[in-house]
């Protein structure tokens, strides 16, 4: 495990974040992020084991010869579970009526994506990218309404302060890319390799997960009570 989180740094930011969230933890611990630090540790461990299906060829999860080394189906589930909580997240945080429809119908039509998507594209072997841009959509309006919130309101805290700032601000600037570098992966690889755009995916994580811990180690504490989904 070490010498995955060495020579792969954006799965050593996952360490990182996930051990500050865990340090950080009664700073948050009663808030709707109180199980933060699991999905951080799911993160982690699907990196780690998509870095060992990937780079060692004893192990692997799809049993055809030409795909042998093929991670995709951990990050296709990943995926799902990632969108989800951080719809859940955020219909607890904005108000708005419109905005968290929006959110909990969007959800819904993620889910279906997802079905959907299942016969249009091999789970196995290919990003689900109609899911992927659905959920894309979905969670950067969900970003961008929060900021819009936090900027609007006269804040106790100051954004820097607050952890949910940082978290979003890295989700946003990842889900932007991310729907579009998957889509052409999947429908234009001679134009993903030639510009080497999987650099510019690993730059977003990057991003992200900087984003993650600054938030953890410059936040106050939250009072932001767990609401019941409605």
């Amino acid at each position: 495990m070490l010498e995955y989180l060495l020579n792969n740094y954006y799965i050593s930011l996952y360490f990182i974040a996930l051990v500050l969230s865990i340090t950080k933890y009664r700073l948050y611990y009663d808030t709707v992020l109180k199980y933060l630090p699991i999905i951080l540790s799911y993160v982690l461990l699907s990196e780690i084991l998509g870095a060992i299906v990937r780079d060692v060829d004893d192990i692997q999860l799809v049993y055809i010869p030409e795909y042998y080394n093929y991670n995709t189906i951990i990050f296709n589930i990943f995926d799902i579970v990632f969108y989800l909580y951080f719809f859940y997240i955020f219909y607890q945080l904005i108000d708005k009526k419109r905005s968290r429809n929006f959110i909990k119908y969007g959800s819904a039509l993620f889910l279906l994506t997802c079905i959907v998507n299942l016969f249009l594209q091999d789970f196995y072997t290919e990003p689900q990218n109609y899911a992927i841009i659905v959920g894309a959509i979905i969670l950067v309006f969900a970003c961008l309404t929060y900021l819009y919130k936090i900027f609007s309101e006269e804040q106790k805290f100051i954004p820097r302060k607050n952890l949910l700032f940082w978290i979003t601000l890295g989700l946003l600037v990842f889900y932007i890319c991310y729907p579009i570098l998957m889509y052409i992966l999947s429908f234009d690889y001679p134009l993903y390799t030639t510009y080497n755009l999987s650099k510019y995916h690993y730059i977003s994580i990057a991003t992200m997960y900087l984003c993650f811990i600054i938030g953890f180690l410059s936040m106050r504490r939250l009072r932001l009570p767990v609401k019941q989904l409605e």
